[in-house]
C-alpha cells in the first residue's frame, strides 16, 4: 500500500507559506528618517548644529560609531536638542544597542512630544524586537501627528499585517499608495494581504503594478512567481523566479521557489540543483533541506534523503512533515520500528495529521500489528472525512479491506 509523502502538496504549500517572508531584506521595516537640524535649532546654536550635521553625514556614510559620537557632542552642547536624540537613537539601534536607542527616542519625545519622527523611529526599533503591539502604538501616534507621513503608514501596515490584521493593514497600504502612488513597496505588500484573503487575481495585479513602477524590485517578482505558482501557472512562475534570482542572486528563496516549480514539471535533477544552491547560500534554510530531501526520496536516494530530513528536523524540531517523510524513508529501508516512531512523533506534534496516521497504519499492518493498525486507520479516516479528502478516503477503505482479510485468515 502506497505511503503518502505529500511531495507536490508540500511544494505548493511552502510556496504560499514563504511568500511574505522570503525576501525579508526587501520588505523590512523601512528607512529611518534623517533629522533636519534647521527645523528646531536656532542659529545661535551653530556648534551644536555643526556636530549634528556631522553626525548625519557620518551616519549616511555608515560610520555608526563616529555618528554616535557626533550626536552625543551635539547633545552635550545643547541638552534639549530633540533631533540629536533621534539621530543618536538611529546610530545606537544600527549598532545593535536597542535598549539605549529606545531610551534616546523616548528622551526626544519628552523634549518635543509633537515630534512624529521620534515616534516613528521608536516604532521601527520595537518592531525589530518583535514588540509589534508597542510598535503599532508608536506608528499610530506618528500618523496622528502627521497624517501624510508615508513611511509611518507603510510600516504601520506591515506591523498590522504581521499580526494577521489584514483588513487594517490593507487600509494603511491603500492610504500609503494614495499619498505616494509611485512608491512600489506598498503595492507588493498590499498584494500579500489580498492574497492571504484569497483574492489571488487582485494580488497578482498589485504585484504587477509594483514591478511596473520598479522593474528591479526582486521581492515583487518573487511574490508574483509564488502567486502564479499556486495558480498552477508554472511556466510563468519559473520566469518570475528566474528574474528574482537575476536581480538578487544571493537570496536563497528564489532558488528554492524555482526548484519547487521545476519539480512540478518533473525536472527533478534541475530542482535538486536549485535546492542545493539555496542551501549553499543559507545552510539553515529549513524548507530547502526538506524540499531537497523530498526530491532525493523521489529518486529513491534513501540515504541522502534521510540525511536531509534529519537535518530539517535538527534545524526545526517541530517540522511535522519531516518526521512523517523520514518515517517513509526508514520504512523503505526496512526499518519499520524506527519508522513507526517517526510517525508517532509527527502525530504527537500534530494530532490532526491524517497522513501520519495513514502511514502509521500502513506500516503497522505490514508488521501484523493489526489491532493498532485499525485504530490508526480509523483516526485517519475520521480526519480525511472532516477534510473532505475523497481520494484518501478511498485509499483508507482499500487498506481496511486488506487488513480485514488478514484478520480473517
Amino acid at each position: 500500500m502506497l505511503k503518502i509523502n505529500l511531495l507536490i502538496a508540500t511544494i505548493i504549500g511552502l510556496c504560499l507559506t514563504n511568500i511574505n517572508t522570503a525576501f525579508g531584506v526587501i520588505i523590512g521595516v523601512g528607512e529611518r528618517n534623517t533629522p533636519d537640524a534647521s527645523e528646531t535649532i536656532a542659529p545661535s546654536n551653530k556648534n551644536a548644529v555643526a556636530s549634528f550635521e556631522e553626525g548625519v553625514n557620518l551616519y549616511e556614510q555608515g560610520d555608526l560609531k563616529g555618528s554616535e559620537a557626533a550626536f552625543r557632542k551635539a547633545i552635550e552642547l545643547q541638552p534639549n536638542f530633540a533631533k540629536a536624540y533621534i539621530g543618536l537613537g538611529n546610530a545606537l539601534d544600527d549598532q545593535g544597542k536597542a535598549t539605549e536607542a529606545i531610551a534616546s527616542y523616548k528622551k526626544a519625545i519628552s523634549l518635543e512630544p509633537q515630534e512624529s519622527e521620534a515616534y516613528f523611529n521608536l516604532g521601527l526599533t520595537l518592531a525589530r524586537l518583535d514588540k509589534l503591539s508597542e510598535a503599532i502604538t508608536q506608528y499610530q501616534k506618528a500618523v496622528s501627528l502627521d497624517p501624510k507621513y508615508v513611511k509611518a503608514r507603510y510600516n504601520l501596515g506591515n506591523a498590522l499585517y504581521t499580526q494577521g490584521k489584514l483588513t487594517e493593514a490593507i487600509a494603511q497600504y491603500i492610504e500609503t499608495i494614495r499619498l505616494e502612488p509611485n512608491y512600489a513597496p506598498p503595492y507588493a505588500r498590499l498584494g500579500n494581504a489580498l492574497y492571504d484573503q484569497g483574492k489571488k487575481q487582485e494580488a497578482i495585479a498589485q504585484y504587477k503594478k509594483a514591478i511596473t513602477l520598479e522593474p528591479k524590485y526582486a521581492a515583487a517578482h518573487y511574490y508574483l512567481a509564488s502567486a502564479l505558482h499556486a495558480q498552477g501557472q508554472i511556466t510563468e512562475a519559473i520566469a518570475q523566479y528566474t528574474e528574482a534570482i537575476r536581480l538578487e542572486p544571493t537570496n536563497p528563496a528564489g532558488y528554492n521557489g524555482l526548484g519547487n516549480a521545476l519539480e512540478i514539471q518533473g525536472k527533478i535533477e534541475e530542482a535538486i540543483a536549485q535546492y542545493k544552491k539555496a542551501i549553499s547560500l543559507n545552510p539553515k534554510y529549513v524548507s530547502a533541506h526538506y524540499d531537497l530531501a523530498s526530491a532525493l526520496y523521489e529518486q529513491d536516494k534513501l540515504t541522502e534523503a534521510q540525511s536531509q530530513y534529519t537535518e530539517t528536523i535538527r534545524l526545526d524540531p517541530k517540522y511535522v512533515q519531516a518526521y512523517n517523510a523520514l518515517g517513509n524513508v526508514l520504512d523503505d529501508q526496512g526499518k519499520p520500528t524506527e519508522a513507526i516512531a517517526q510517525y508517532k512523533k509527527a502525530i504527537s506534534l500534530d494530532p490532526k495529521n491524517a497522513y501520519a496516521y495513514y502511514n502509521l497504519a500502513v506500516t503497522l499492518g505490514r508488521e501484523q500489528q493489526l489491532d493498532d493498525a485499525i485504530v490508526a486507520l480509523k483516526k485517519a479516516r475520521e480526519l480525511f472525512q472532516t477534510q473532505g479528502n475523497s481520494k484518501m478516503l478511498e485509499r483508507v477503505d482499500q487498506l481496511f479491506q486488506k487488513i480485514n482479510i488478514r484478520q480473517v485468515n
